[in-house]
């Protein structure tokens, strides 16, 4: 699991524009449709792709033309954790294919009941035995059954959540014990962060599709152009260092030549 929950928003399984297991924070309400901007824009010709804006930072793991998985991070999660959460992803995908899940023509959330427990595990989940309220179990059905108004992605957080709400509350309180001076710190600037995050203008939302696309290329952009100047700076440089020698040389043997002929006495003398 995770470290600090709080930091991941978002994270899903995907073949091609089709979501087939999902996970969304309760804090970061809509993000689900951020995160289908996002992946109708993956990146192509890469393996892992990763991307920060507004705090936050979109990270792809990519498959080939299989499968695409998917995070929304706060910046200040570590790396090796964003990595560890879309491989832990990949590793139960692939052990679901080897034992005969097929995956062809896959339906929206086709995976989501068989991915829940994973989801659980990375935020977090101690004991998947305990307090189990999934979507596809008895209960699930049940409670769906009686009030048929919820569509599927809001029963499944609905189900996911109350999962999660006691397994949080423990790992949140062990984490302070632990911790109490860094997850204070941590906490505070996370709800600093995401209060701005709000007053920001959404990064795919209002009609702006391509917005998140524009923002990667103009992040490679930014970095060629960086290197470009960086390159033409150290060019000039050494255009002045050879300059400057070439300078020396110059004044050296006009030195010597001035001493050999005693200062101007041989150009009177061809003169005379």
């Amino acid at each position: 699991m995770i470290s600090n929950p709080s930091l991941l928003s978002y994270t899903c399984i995907a073949k091609g524009t089709i979501v087939l297991a999902e996970f969304a924070s309760k804090e970061n309400p809509g993000i689900e449709e951020v995160a289908l901007r996002c992946i109708e824009n993956t990146p192509p010709h890469h393996s892992i792709f990763s991307h920060t804006v507004h705090k936050k930072t979109y990270t792809f793991s990519i498959d080939g033309d299989s499968f695409v998985y998917f995070a929304i991070l706060n910046e200040a999660m570590e790396k090796h954790e964003s990595f560890w959460v879309l491989n832990r992803l990949r590793s139960t995908v692939e052990d679901l294919v080897r034992g005969g899940e097929t995956l062809i023509n896959p339906s929206r959330l086709c995976l989501q009941s068989k991915m829940d427990p994973v989801f659980a595990e990375i935020v977090g989940g101690v004991d998947l035995e305990l307090d189990m309220d999934l979507v596809g179990s008895p209960r699930s059905v049940a409670r769906e059954s009686r009030n048929p108004s919820i569509d599927s992605s809001k029963g499944r957080r609905a189900s996911l959540m109350p999962l999660l709400g006691k397994q949080l509350k423990a790992l949140k309180k062990k984490n302070k014990r632990l911790h109490s001076e860094d997850d204070s710190s941590s906490d505070v600037a996370t709800t600093m962060k995401e209060t701005e995050e709000k007053k920001k203008v959404d990064l795919c939302g209002n009609g702006n599709g391509g917005v998140l696309r524009k923002e990667l290329r103009n992040g490679l952009l930014t970095d060629h152009h960086h290197h470009r100047q960086k390159a033409k700076q150290m060019w000039k440089k050494h255009v002045w260092v050879v300059l400057m020698f070439d300078f020396c040389i110059c004044a050296v043997l006009f030195g010597i030549w001035l001493w050999v002929c005693q200062g101007f006495q041989c150009v009177n003398g061809s003169r005379n």
